[in-house]
Formats: structure tokens, sequence, C-alpha cells
């Protein structure tokens, strides 16, 4: 299991973690990029700027629903991301110009073992 402690420069503070990305076609990679837990989300989110220092080509688009039940059609990418060491899964993840980092859907997180523990502020992670 590896430790984290919760990112206090958002309000309230939130658990983060570092991955790694990499484009499968030809392994262009970005190292250590913080990413939010975010276990509501039923797939992962990248902002565009991450997208597009990968070079990802765009496989598709796909209908997300947010809050209160807005959709919106966002462009679909497959990506292998990694949390931390451990090893990395290919996903379909999409892309939105809106999110400033990372979010972490349940699509990479479920391979894992989170615990949360909002009053210490850490979060812990491993295999499943």
């Amino acid at each position: 299991m590896i430790r984290y402690r919760y990112n206090q420069q958002t309000a309230p503070p939130a658990p983060f973690v570092y991955a790694t990305f990499q484009n499968p076609a030809d392994s262009t990679e970005l190292r250590d990029v913080p990413a939010q837990i975010d276990t509501a989300a039923d797939r992962t989110v990248l902002p565009d700027h991450v997208v597009a220092a990968l070079g990802l080509p765009q496989i598709g688009r796909i209908a997300v629903g947010g809050l209160g039940g807005v959709v919106q059609y966002l462009p679909t990418y497959a990506v292998r991301v990694a949390i931390h060491l451990f090893p990395a899964q290919t996903v379909k993840v999409v892309a939105s110009s809106g999110e400033p980092w990372v979010l972490l859907g349940r699509d990479v997180l479920n391979a894992h073992r989170l615990f949360l523990d909002g009053p210490q502020l850490t979060l812990e992670i491993g295999l499943a």
C-alpha cells in the first residue's frame, strides 16, 4: 500500500495520487501527473492539455452525464494509466477542456484497494 496526504490546496482537501499516462501507439509518456480520486466517476477524465501532450488520437465520442443530469458529448481516447509504480492498464477515457486536473474514475480505481481516511487527510492505495 502507498500512502498519500490529501491535497490541501483544494477546499475541502481532496485525495490525489501521482499517475503516469502513456500513449499506447508510440509510448509518449507523462509521469507524476497529479490526479484526483473520483469514485463517483464512471470513467477517467483527462484535461485537454494532457491529451495534447501525449498526442493521443481520438477514437470516438460518447455522451457523459454530469451534475444535474446535464449531458455533454466528449471525445474518447485510449491511454495507458499507472498509479504510482503499480502496473499500467489501458482504458478508454474522455477529455474535457474544463477540467484543471485529471479525474481518476472507477475504470482505473476498481483495479485497486482504496482506504480514504478523511479525519487524518490520508489515502492508502494498493493492488486489489
